[in-house]
């Protein structure tokens, strides 16, 4: 299968490049965009492409054998190289097989490394859940 694919949508390249490719690059969309909610989703040389302030971020392609998120940045990938948990980087490319989708953990590491590069924001933490039970108020006695 080609890199690109002929598609007008991010949805319509996700449908064409069929399964279970598709459902791997959806569940790494999905991840990516609840990370950077601001970023907005395009078809850029033929791949699905997430840009922020007008400014690619990462893409997103397949292989006959595998997905891969698109770094577009050599220097990110130098970076990133021997210390993600998952996934390979060849070029400026990780590649990852469509039964293991990039956890949202690794996919936050990337992230930061590439909004860092872009001078955008980092992005947030997930906020952690309290630990100790919600303990209602007292109530007021009457004066």
């Amino acid at each position: 299968m080609a890199r690109g694919v002929e598609a007008d949508t991010v949805e319509e390249y996700l449908d064409r490049i069929g399964e279970p490719f598709g459902a791997a690059l959806r569940t790494v969309r999905d991840r990516i965009a609840a990370i950077v909610p601001e970023s907005e989703q395009v078809i850029s040389y033929r791949v699905p492409t997430f840009r922020v302030n007008g400014k690619a971020l990462v893409g997103l392609s397949v292989t006959s054998r595998e997905c891969s998120l698109l770094l577009m940045s050599p220097p990110a990938a130098s970076e990133l190289a021997g210390t993600l948990p998952e996934g390979s980087i060849t070029g400026a490319t990780i590649h990852f097989p469509p039964e293991q989708p990039l956890s949202e953990a690794t996919l936050r590491l990337i992230l930061d490394v590439r909004l860092r590069e872009l001078g955008l924001p980092l992005t947030p933490q997930t906020p952690q859940t309290p630990q100790t039970p919600h303990t209602p108020p007292i109530p007021q006695a009457p004066l």
